[in-house]
């Protein structure tokens, strides 16, 4: 999956920026969807969404490893996977992230 988010990405700089993040957080961010939604699959799409959404404010992000991009982070997923949940209950079965 990281090749596909890589492929979004233009500048080599933002790529390594982008791939820091994600190995940093991509666990933690299924374990919050996890715990939101409590289907795997579900919780995969939230995380895909997030990453996406991720990727459009990667500028505006510091310090990987630092508690603000940390805090963005989880928020990011919590609504992806809030999302999701309204749309299961609404009934909807399409998973996308809108653009803003």
């Amino acid at each position: 999956m990281l090749i596909f988010y890589m492929s979004l990405i233009d500048s080599d700089e933002s790529k390594d920026k982008f791939e820091s993040l994600y190995l940093k957080y991509r666990k933690h961010m299924k374990h919050i969807a996890m715990k939101i939604l409590g289907d795997e699959h579900l919780a995969e799409d939230a995380v895909h969404n997030a990453f996406v959404k991720i990727i459009k404010h990667l500028d505006d992000l510091g310090e990987i490893k630092c508690h603000k991009t940390k805090s963005f982070i989880v928020i990011i997923v919590r609504n992806s996977a809030i999302d999701i949940l309204r749309k299961e209950k609404d009934g909807y079965a399409i998973y996308e992230v809108k653009s803003s």
